[in-house]
């Protein structure tokens, strides 16, 4: 019986299986738990994990479909990207080929203008004589034995809205006088001033003829010579002139050889300077009426010793104005 006790109070009036699995019980309950808040989140994360299984198999068969299409997303977007370096690398290999073309282009065009440009000047009705200042103009030549700097037709072909370059040959003195004869009464002008873009006593016998026919119709005649005629012609001219040109304006245009030279550059040299003057001298010699001309290009200082030498030869002196807009 005192055994029996003993044992009774170890029990505590419960079944000792029921002990013992409550005991289990107890442990795996605390065991699952871990006590305090975290048995709930250990509880949460138990049964989310196993109702997460389908989700994530779901998840993990959409990636695995989805995989091929990325994968064929990226290998067209590779070959997109190849394709553009291709493309680009083409464009580069081209821009030079591009740019040459262009380049031949610009030539064609600049060819084409050039060519429509001197077709118009070729197909455009040479100037034989214009009228200026009350003046009427004869435009013999393009030749002249100087290359001023200042002379206008270095920078164009034509003069105060006349086209005085010729194109089609030097006029004849029956083509001359045929222009002449269409401008009706001549007697409107002051004088016949033989002037154009070359040296008219290039064409002596012409200008000499014409001068004819102008004393006819009642005009004074007028030579704009750069007093080289007797070195172009290889013989004195001025008595051939005597009777025929009414007045002579000589060019200047330099107080001394050297800076004649510089300025005109004469296909003479300097000799060009001296057979002006010499030409002037003779001039007066013969009683016609002569002066210089003096463009002002060459600067005031030029000009007062361009006076002084005129004054030494006796031969008076006009100074005109540099016309670079005409």
């Amino acid at each position: 019986m005192e055994e029996e006790k003993k044992i009774q109070p170890q029990n505590n009036g419960q079944n000792p299986n029921q002990s013992a699995q409550g005991g289990r019980k107890r442990r795996r309950h605390k065991k699952k738990g871990h006590g305090g808040n975290g048995g709930n989140v250990g509880n949460a994360n138990n049964g989310g994990q196993a109702a997460a299984n389908p989700a994530n198999n779901v998840k993990k068969q959409e990636k695995s479909e989805k995989q091929p299409v990325q994968n064929n997303q990226n290998a067209q977007n590779a070959q997109n990207s190849n394709k553009g370096n291709h493309q680009q690398k083409q464009k580069q290999k081209n821009q030079p080929q591009n740019q040459s073309q262009n380049n031949n282009n610009a030539n064609n065009n600049n060819n084409n203008n050039n060519n429509n440009a001197k077709k118009q000047q070729e197909n455009r009705k040479d100037t034989y004589v214009y009228q200026l200042d009350g003046n009427l103009y004869i435009n013999l030549t393009n030749k002249c034995s100087n290359g001023c700097d200042f002379c206008v037709r270095n920078e164009r072909t034509s003069y105060f809205g006349h086209y005085l370059w010729l194109n089609n040959g030097e006029p004849t003195t029956e083509k001359v006088i045929s222009a002449c004869n269409g401008l009706g009464d001549l007697t409107r002008f002051k004088e016949a001033v033989f002037c154009g873009f070359g040296e008219p006593t290039y064409r002596m016998e012409q200008m000499l003829a014409l001068c004819d026919y102008f004393h006819e119709k009642g005009l004074k005649t007028r030579l704009n010579t750069n007093g080289q005629g007797s070195l172009i012609n290889k013989r004195d001219i001025i008595p051939e002139m005597k009777g025929k040109i009414d007045k002579i304006s000589i060019s200047l245009n330099a107080s001394c050889a050297e800076k004649y030279q510089k300025i005109c550059r004469s296909q003479f040299g300097e000799n060009g300077f001296g057979a002006m003057i010499e030409f002037a001298k003779s001039c007066k010699r013969a009683g016609l009426e002569c002066r210089f001309t003096l463009v002002d290009y060459v600067g005031e200082e030029e000009v007062e010793l361009c006076k002084k030498l005129a004054q030494s030869v006796n031969v008076p002196l006009y100074v005109r104005k540099y016309i670079s807009d005409c």
